[in-house]
């Protein structure tokens, strides 16, 4: 697939400004003016649902597509659609790539680090996201004058996982223990990271974008170290045989392009509590 006419000088749109990883990523370009965000609600440069009349600009060089439904909150099924949507947006203003969100959600219980090649997810969400991969892959097959995409496997983000938000609650902080006797360990990223990893798939060139790549800080963090950075002691639970002890991405493919650096406890509490204060 050959990428379209446009130039560096068009500007990139961000479709979903107003969630969680669109709030993330709009503070750490808040003064980037070649940047044009959009929310299907007030607050955003773009107000604009799939279906509605393209207000934005006429022509752009990349789409970054944060937009989704996240799981127990509406159909798993949206995320395909929207999707397919951005991908048909990314067509029609000539964008040469698509940048489309993700999730570690896709992987199977597998010994971690898990990689791009790994995937067999049991959540609806899981599974909805990975239909989303498969069905943007088909799209492009499909055509030869299109957008080429990245599917972005994020891991969790500073602010935006259920940790945080229970951080935020004025209840006991219950986190499973596992029979090591240490919390749920996972693979994160602060908002400066995920900027830096965002801006580098957007500038890289076409040829040397991955189709798919996991995105996060080298290294894993135990909920529980994350619970005493912020001063809350844990409420320890038996963690049920379902839960996974351990969920690591391995960055292989995604130091080929750059750096995301290390975990941070600190960097992950600054940018959740930013991130709180912009989202309430």
């Amino acid at each position: 697939m050959q990428p379209t006419d446009s130039t560096d000088a068009d500007p990139v749109v961000v479709l979903g400004a107003n969630g969680r990883l669109g709030q993330a990523l709009r503070r750490t370009w808040a003064t980037r003016p070649d940047v044009f965000w959009q929310s299907r609600m007030a607050g955003a440069d773009i107000r604009w649902a799939p279906g509605d009349r393209w207000p934005g600009p006429p022509r752009v060089r990349a789409i970054v597509a944060l937009w989704g439904v996240v799981p127990g909150k509406g159909d798993p099924m949206q995320n395909v659609r929207l999707a397919l949507a951005a991908m048909d947006l990314g067509a029609a203003l000539g964008a040469q790539r698509v940048l489309h969100c993700s999730s570690a959600a896709v992987y199977s219980p597998a010994p971690a680090p898990w990689r791009e090649t790994q995937f067999a997810p049991a959540s609806p969400y899981g599974k909805s996201k990975r239909m989303a991969e498969r069905a943007v892959a088909d799209w492009c097959g499909e055509r030869c004058d299109g957008p080429e995409f990245c599917m972005m496997r994020i891991g969790n983000v500073a602010g935006a996982d259920s940790l945080f938000d229970a951080l935020n609650r004025d209840k006991p902080l219950r986190i499973h223990r596992f029979s090591g006797g240490g919390g749920p360990l996972r693979s994160y990223i602060d908002h400066a990271s995920f900027a830096r990893v965002v801006d580098t798939l957007l500038t890289c060139p076409v040829s040397a974008l991955p189709d798919i790549v996991n995105v996060a800080n080298g290294g894993v963090i135990d909920m529980a170290d994350i619970a005493r950075a912020a001063g809350r002691d844990p409420v320890w639970s038996a963690a049920p045989s379902p839960a996974l002890d351990r969920v690591e991405l391995d960055l292989t493919r995604l130091r080929r392009l750059v750096d995301p650096g290390k975990t941070n406890p600190a960097k992950l509490l600054a940018d959740a509590a930013a991130l709180a204060q912009v989202t309430q």
